[in-house]
């Protein structure tokens, strides 16, 4: 199965496409990236512009439409600080929802770094002590301080290249004034963090940002060492930085092309960003770090998988998306699976019993089978109208390889599992066309004696029989126990078949090892 991460952030949107292995084991299939400048000029005024919602709307767009090229089953997407701190944040994320129908979770500080360590964590190296992983994004960068068995310390600080890049960053080249600024919002940053981490408490200095690693590159080919096939694993010194630094800040932005490895669209944030690492390795007294291009993202699937393991696990027994859709939806609501296969199974019986007669099609075959194996997960919500609730969790659940018609029929046909049946004043019934009502009938009234037949949920019923002779179908169930209950139930819920077929049904149920009495047989 193949599932999607987005990492929403200040200045970047990433997409991350991977093949989940039935083991857990993660493929990536595509990456993207795409910089939109979200925060740009709306970090400090907690507002995100009109052009930076439009910009960030439609990268998610093209992020979609790779997603839809990829056949994606899930699409996990997060957006962190500058949505977050944003007072039209809800707005943007409305937007995306409706342009694009991914749902966008915007996440704590917290969150975030709890993220990046997922993604980071597998490539670290604890061969020399603990190692401390930070983050340099737009809007915030985070800390996490870990051995190989846990993040000790998460922290999530507001210093971002594009915050502090808009707040002092007014000149080209930098002024001695900004760069004393931007050193001191730093310091002051840091200072909770220094409070908790020391010098010394960890070995080993792990960025994870862009800004990060198009600085470890830039250092990497003025050093003479050849062009890096990627930017996992570089290398970037303390003194390199200091150099880096020194030209960013007396050179005008125009100039910054020359220098190699320069990512242009980094121009204006860059200086800013170097600043920061520069101060984040002088306040932890390290001399280097190692760049991993390991991230949220990578985070976002990692969380996805450790959240979705029997689904997972389902992919090497249930090969039809769509079964292993209705599994993980029953095992989600704890739909009871020996009472829903039972139905299942008596449904599809008298299905194929009553062929002659309704003339469905073989797919309202299988979507009856489904709407009986979820028929009872309204439970979840309130036993009291089970049947609203399953309808209302069946509409709103995210089930892959299901088309909008059969989630609709299935959702109609759990609706009506119990009580009268379908009636044309019933809103969400009378919209739908004269075929589609009649399909809605009969399955429901299939379904219906079905359930009747397990009334007690325990599978009293051992034998099921089924005749049509003309427009007379005879159901002969015989129990393990004392029938009393099979029968009253399956008397009760016959008639809406019966109307919807203009058949007699009559309803024979006895005991296991008893004969079949007058008083046994219902009409």
């Amino acid at each position: 199965m193949k599932v999607a991460a987005i990492d929403i952030g200040t200045n970047s949107v990433h997409l991350l496409i991977a093949a989940i292995g039935a083991d857990g084991r993660i493929e990536v299939v595509e990456k993207a990236r795409e910089q939109v400048e979200l925060g740009s000029g709306g970090l400090d005024a907690h507002r995100l512009t009109p052009e930076a919602i439009d910009r960030g709307v439609s990268a998610l767009e093209s992020f979609k439409a790779a997603c839809d090229g990829h056949e994606v089953e899930d699409i996990y997407a997060t957006a962190t600080s500058a949505v977050r701190e944003a007072s039209n944040g809800v707005d943007f994320c409305k937007q995306v929802k409706e342009r694009t129908g991914i749902h966008v979770r915007v996440i704590t500080g917290a969150e975030e770094a709890r993220l990046i360590h997922l993604g980071a964590r597998r490539d670290l190296d604890f061969s020399s002590g603990r190692v401390l992983v930070f983050d340099l994004g737009g809007g915030s960068t985070e800390f996490i301080l870990c051995d190989p068995e846990d993040a000790l310390v998460r922290m999530s600080l507001r210093i971002g290249h594009i915050r502090l890049s808009d707040r002092f960053h007014d000149q080209d080249p930098l002024g001695d004034a900004a760069y004393r600024e931007i050193k001191k919002a730093v310091a002051a940053q840091l200072s909770p963090l220094l409070q908790r981490v020391q010098p010394g408490d960890f070995q080993s200095l792990v960025g994870t940002s862009g800004a990060v690693r198009t600085l470890a590159k830039m250092a990497t080919l003025r050093r003479g060492d050849k062009e890096p096939e990627h930017e996992h694993g570089l290398v970037l010194l303390r003194s390199e930085l200091d150099e880096l630094v020194r030209m960013l800040r007396s050179q005008p932005q125009a100039e910054y092309l020359e220098i190699p490895g320069m990512d242009p669209k980094r121009q204006h944030t860059l200086p800013a960003g170097a600043i920061i690492v520069r101060e984040i390795m002088r306040a932890f007294e390290i001399d280097r770090l190692v760049t991993s291009e390991r991230g949220l993202r990578d985070g976002l699937i990692v969380d996805w998988v450790l959240r979705h393991r029997p689904e997972i696990s389902l992919t090497a027994t249930t090969p039809d998306p769509r079964r292993r859709a209705v599994l993980s939806v029953m095992r989600h609501y704890r739909a009871d699976p020996d009472h829903a296969n039972f139905v299942a199974r008596a449904a599809r019986q008298l299905f194929d019993v009553t062929a002659p007669l309704h003339g469905l099609r073989i797919d309202d075959r299988r979507t009856l089978e489904f709407a009986a194996q979820l028929h009872d997960i309204g439970h979840h919500i309130a036993g009291k109208d089970h049947q609203k609730h399953g309808m209302y969790l069946i509409r709103h659940t995210r089930m892959p390889g299901f088309t909008a018609p059969e989630i609709e029929l299935m959702a109609q046909l759990v609706r009506y599992h119990r009580g009268g049946g379908p009636k044309r004043a019933h809103a969400n019934f009378k919209i739908l066309k004269p075929r589609e009502q009649y399909r809605v009938r009969v399955l429901a009234g299939i379904l219906q004696l079905a359930d009747a037949l397990d009334r007690g949920h325990d599978q009293n019923t051992t034998r099921l029989d089924t005749r049509l002779e003309g427009e007379t179908l005879t159901i002969t169930a015989l129990t393990r126990e004392a029938p009393d209950l099979e029968r009253w139930s399956s008397v009760r819920r016959r008639k809406l078949l019966e109307d919807a077929l203009g058949l007699e049904v009559v309803i024979k149920v006895e005991r296991e090892g008893d004969a079949l009495a007058p008083s046994a047989t219902a009409r």
